[in-house]
């Protein structure tokens, strides 16, 4: 791992005693820190700041060295932060929601893979606010999901049918660097392991509907869009974190994973009664916010975009939540996943006449038996 402590002394005119380095939660991906200053710094000519957060992007996933992984997400990031800033259509958005936040880029280190990004201030994943025992008042979790919902449903609206600059700004170079390889072959791994009998049919379905290219209804999105990636200040605002596989994806796509997320808590089979009730809250008031009450009728493409990445999601979490899962909760999640899957069929014609009909998003998982 980078020594933060040199490297800051490295790039600053700073002794260690003048700050301190924190690691954050999170990991997967990068090792993020939060370096806190002794009396506020300026960084890069930049106007002085009290801390600053660091994310060191190694050649290999941070949780895993034994997995390759590109350092050009952390320029897809770059990127990210930049288009985020610099969109006016955009800047007006975030003018309107003033407690949601996202982190500016103050400069990024491509020598050593380390991105200097501005502090959203202490807080907790999305995940660990709805899992407070006892949990959040039901009015507070409603807001927050109104004010997430709302803004992304203006996000991907104004957004949508992006130019080709943009979509050129966030391409990857090379495909091995796509999170498309990456998850549907985890997802092929998990179901063959289990002994799915259909595993290479509905991998092939993961793989075939996420390489799609020319997406009936695409929209820059965060890709990798689940609660670790919401956080909630204990000040009362909201951040949004982790852009590096920011690209162009489907509103669709961008509901099913965060839905498949928040699903995998109750899951989990350890959440108490009551934050079980806090999630399904969460999610109906955000699906009907996100979706269903901006840009009614939901089309047939948007529910199956939806419908494979929640199942995409819920299998791939039976390897990656391993330790979390016992063995009668994986075989649950797994289950989950499989059934949307087969739900979603091999086109938007074919899915069940009951799907199909389903005025409201929501309704697309209420219509899965699981």
């Amino acid at each position: 791992m980078l020594d933060f402590t040199a490297y800051l002394v490295s790039q600053l005119s700073l002794q260690p005693a003048d700050f301190k380095v924190g690691i954050l939660t999170g990991g997967l991906t990068n090792v993020t820190v939060r370096a806190t200053f002794a009396r506020p710094t300026s960084l890069f000519k930049s106007l002085p700041f009290h801390s600053v957060v660091l994310k060191h992007a190694p050649p290999y996933l941070a949780s895993d060295p034994t997995q390759p992984m590109s350092v050009n997400r952390q320029h897809i990031e770059a990127n990210a932060l930049r288009y985020l800033a610099n969109e006016p259509e955009i800047q007006t958005l975030f003018a309107q929601f003033t407690d949601l936040k996202i982190p500016h880029l103050i400069h990024h280190d491509t020598t050593s893979n380390v991105l200097w990004i501005t502090d959203l201030g202490v807080s907790q994943t999305l995940s660990k606010f709805l899992s407070t025992s006892p949990p959040p008042a039901d009015g507070t979790i409603r807001e927050i999901a109104v004010t997430l919902g709302n803004f992304f449903a203006q996000f991907w609206k104004i957004t949508a049918y992006p130019t080709p600059e943009t979509i050129i700004a966030f391409s990857r170079p090379d495909d091995q660097d796509d999170p498309v390889y990456y998850l549907a072959s985890t997802a092929l791994r998990v179901m063959l392991q289990r002994g799915v009998p259909d595993a290479e049919i509905l991998g092939a379905r993961i793989r075939a509907t996420m390489q799609v290219k020319d997406k009936l209804e695409p929209c820059p999105g965060m890709v990798d869009f689940w609660p670790g990636s919401i956080l909630i200040g204990f000040d009362g605002s909201r951040g949004l974190v982790d852009w590096e596989y920011f690209g162009i994806s489907t509103s669709g796509a961008e509901i099913g994973m965060l839905v498949a997320h928040l699903d995998l808590i109750i899951l989990y089979g350890s959440s108490t009664q009551e934050s079980c009730e806090a999630i399904r809250s969460f999610i109906s008031v955000f699906l009907d916010s996100a979706y269903d009450t901006h840009v009614p009728p939901v089309s047939s493409y948007f529910k199956r975009q939806a419908m494979i990445a929640y199942g995409r999601e819920m299998i791939t979490a039976v390897e990656f939540f391993a330790e979390e899962l016992d063995e009668e909760a994986q075989r649950r999640v797994l289950d989950a996943g499989i059934c949307s899957l087969r739900a979603a069929a091999e086109s938007e014609e074919e899915m069940g006449t009951k799907l199909v009909n389903a005025t409201a998003i929501r309704e697309v998982w209420d219509g899965i038996s699981r």
